[in-house]
């Protein structure tokens, strides 16, 4: 309960500065620059070169394949489903699959984790969130083309633009090569690690300043039927993922908490670059959020 009540107060408080007007809904922008470039890149860094060695290397690897494997199978009933039953024109089918499987992994996934298990749990999550992201390039550039208006951009250009991808990556080859972390001078372990205790905060600020409770107006049906995939289907499948490929203890843990985030931030950006039905997306990202905070206290109350 209490990591529910630690996201709810630092949400609030980003969602209070935006009422009070110190801060305005595109500051979230900022904030989401300093997460992106700075504060992420640093507790990615330290999180897995202390939590992490070589001889688990390839487990740890199994966590991103299972979330990718979830945001295809839930993407391709999305697709059928709004295909086929809800017979929607492509705008509106490409913004259904988009926040229907892809999750938070990473801008709520991480202090979720972190709040329940620790450091350990958070490196875990974020080999989960590694699987989300090549999900969100590779899965969610696809269906912005297909359905969207379609944009001349390199997935692998975007991809090796992005920080955090790039900081996961070069840590989980610096740990399959023995490097430690007493290898740096302690000025910039320290430096390091006050980027690093700014990640968390910032992240739940910016959520709260990007919510907006107008999004309702827009489709709370749509936001219920993305709430079913990501909170119910979702889970499931890594669920059976798991048990099929041996993922057991903590691992299996922290997958079925990232597998049930709410829809991504991301899949706004994704709606708006490809001309998508960005209200529905909108409405969604609201709706699914709010409600994670309870579906955050019911894994919090199986988990303890």
């Amino acid at each position: 309960m209490d990591v529910v009540l630690i996201v709810l107060i630092l949400v609030l408080a980003g969602y209070l500065l935006k009422i009070f007007e110190i801060l305005k809904e595109e500051h979230a922008k900022v904030l989401n620059n300093i997460v992106i470039y700075m504060a992420m890149p640093s507790t990615i860094f330290l999180t897995i070169l202390k939590n992490v060695s070589s001889s688990y290397i390839l487990e740890f690897l199994k966590l991103p394949l299972v979330i990718f494997l979830c945001c295809l199978f839930v993407g391709i009933l999305a697709y059928l489903l709004g295909k086929f039953i809800f017979k929607l024109d492509n705008e509106k089918l490409g913004a259904l699959i988009l926040v229907s499987m892809l999750g938070n992994t990473g801008f709520l996934g991480y202090p979720v984790c972190l709040g329940m298990f620790g450091e350990e749990g958070l490196a875990r999550a974020i080999f989960c969130d590694l699987g989300g992201v090549f999900a969100t390039m590779l899965l969610g550039t696809y269906v912005g083309i297909r359905f969207g208006k379609g944009r001349d951009k390199s997935v692998l250009k975007e991809m090796a633009k992005f920080p955090p991808l790039i900081t996961g990556i070069m840590s989980i080859i610096l740990v399959f090569f023995g490097f430690k972390l007493n290898y740096l001078p302690d000025f910039l372990l320290k430096s390091l690690n006050y980027l690093s205790s700014a990640t968390v905060p910032l992240i739940m600020m910016s959520l709260g300043l990007s919510l907006s409770p107008k999004a309702l107006k827009f489709g709370i049906f749509w936001g219920i039927i993305a709430s079913i995939f990501r909170f119910i289907i979702s889970p499931i499948t890594a669920f059976t993922l798991s048990e099929l490929i041996n993922i057991k203890g903590l691992e299996k843990n922290v997958l079925l908490v990232e597998s049930s985030m709410p829809s991504a931030m991301m899949t706004l950006v994704l709606g708006t670059l490809y001309e998508l039905d960005v209200k529905m997306i909108a409405s969604s990202i609201f709706i699914t959020t709010t409600l994670s905070l309870a579906v955050i206290a019911l894994w919090g109350w199986i988990f303890y």
